[in-house]
């Protein structure tokens, strides 16, 4: 619910001010296509498959320690569903666009046990370019299909504190990914200056091998997990398309 109220603020305020904006060439509701036209875009991706997404921001060994004191690994796909970007029509047909998603957070954790904690700390970042040509228009609908290529990063530390023995380590994680993929989506122009938008994105994702050093009384230890790949469907977006 809050999520809904939040989308529709949005659509508020983004709708009074492009009526305060000069709209170029703009007639009734039809799509404002035309060379030289740009937007800001804002980003968010609620339907995504399970093992293949837009827009990956990386991934990460984590630690699963065993009795015999090795520990194994899991990879952690992580993916922001929210982003921004900025859309030019460098010709009456093509469109360019580059988004990026940003993220960033900390916690940290008290344990029962007297003078044992944990502070963690991640971020994650995305980038992507997307070329979309754009189809007759219908009315006040703008179909498109185009290409998108993406880029994404993971880090992340933590260090746990504890008065027992060995008790006191620490960890680093990175990891990261890079695809490409085919666009089919439209805009929705309701009202002057602005859209909602739908894309849906097939395509192709390469992880690199994700990366952990483990510290414990002083000893280091390195584990790296393994590279992935994968072609199939990919990530539904939600479009919110503002012009300036």
């Amino acid at each position: 619910m809050k999520q809904l109220i939040t989308a529709l603020l949005l659509v508020v305020l983004a709708t009074g001010f492009s009526f305060a904006q000069d709209n170029k060439n703009w007639d009734g509701t039809k799509p404002e296509i035309h060379q030289g036209s740009r937007n800001i875009i804002f980003v968010y991706s609620p339907f995504v498959s399970s093992d293949l997404k837009g827009a990956y921001s990386g991934s990460y060994t984590s630690p699963n320690f065993n009795a015999d004191g090795s520990f194994d690994s899991a990879s952690l796909k992580v993916t922001p569903t929210y982003g921004i970007g900025l859309q030019y029509y460098v010709t009456d047909k093509i469109a360019l666009a580059i988004g990026v998603s940003f993220g960033t957070g900390s916690r940290t954790l008290t344990f029962l046990t007297p003078g044992e904690s944990e502070k963690a700390s991640e971020t994650v970042f995305g980038f992507s370019l997307d070329g979309n040509y754009h189809l007759k228009s219908l009315y006040g609908l703008s179909p498109y299909a185009g290409l998108n290529v993406h880029y994404g990063t993971y880090s992340g530390n933590y260090d746990h504190t504890s008065t027992l023995p060995g008790g006191t380590y620490s960890g680093k994680m990175t990891g990261s990914s890079v695809g490409f993929g085919a666009n089919l989506g439209f805009d929705w122009y309701f009202a002057p200056g602005i859209s909602l938008g739908g894309k849906y994105t097939l395509g192709y994702e390469s992880f690199t091998s994700p990366v952990q050093t483990f510290t414990n009384t002083g000893v280091s230890h390195t584990h790296t997990g393994a590279s992935e790949s994968g072609f199939g469907t990919g990530s539904a977006s939600i479009l919110l398309n503002v012009h300036f």
